[in-house]
């Protein structure tokens, strides 16, 4: 069995509209405000409102929205789409995103395992996956482990917000399968 490894997470949050670009706007708002350049190819980020509403899931209010990994510059203009349906939908204006670039030594995955061990949180905390995560992630290295304030930094409402309202979709919403995709009580 392998010791035990704390891994550090130092979370970078910038607001990011779904038309901005990625080279011109979010990237160097960024490493502006301490993301390293070179590790976002391989890291973790969280997507959550940034305004008035939060979303109600099963087991409390959370503005997480969206989990993922990789290489945030080219996937966040696959988030563009569903983005731009909910600011339809809410009129709120912009959203927050969240980078981190987990690293262990002789471990190029670990952002991965990051990814799954946000996404157990979330599903621990509040009783589903984040709103547009169609899944939870398996965890790849059962000997990392990440400080619950980081991972709650990200899911959770943090100390000082002023949220006015937690939605949920009903069924005739474009985000309602999403939604209860993962519920795992209800």
């Amino acid at each position: 069995m392998k010791n035990a490894i704390t891994v550090p997470l130092s979370w970078t949050c910038v607001e990011w509209l779904p038309s901005q670009s990625w080279t011109k706007d979010v990237q160097p708002r960024l490493i502006e405000a301490g993301a390293n350049a070179n590790y976002l190819n391989r890291s973790v980020y969280v997507i959550r409102l940034a305004g008035r509403f939060a979303i109600s899931y099963p087991g409390g209010e959370s503005p997480a929205i969206y989990v993922g990994e990789g290489s945030v510059g080219s996937r966040i203009s696959k988030h563009r789409s569903w983005a731009n349906k909910l600011i339809d939908l809410i009129g709120d204006n912009c959203f927050e995103i969240c980078v981190a670039t987990p690293r262990v030594k002789n471990q190029p995955k670990t952002y991965l395992d990051c990814e799954a061990a946000i996404l157990q949180r979330f599903g621990d905390r509040f009783g589903t996956a984040p709103l547009w995560n169609k899944q939870f992630e398996r965890r790849r290295f059962s000997h990392h482990h990440y400080s619950q304030d980081k991972l709650d930094f990200v899911i959770g409402i943090r100390r000082g917000a002023r949220f006015h309202w937690a939605l949920k979709p009903m069924k005739s919403s474009y985000f309602h399968d999403n939604y209860y995709r993962t519920h795992r009580y209800d």
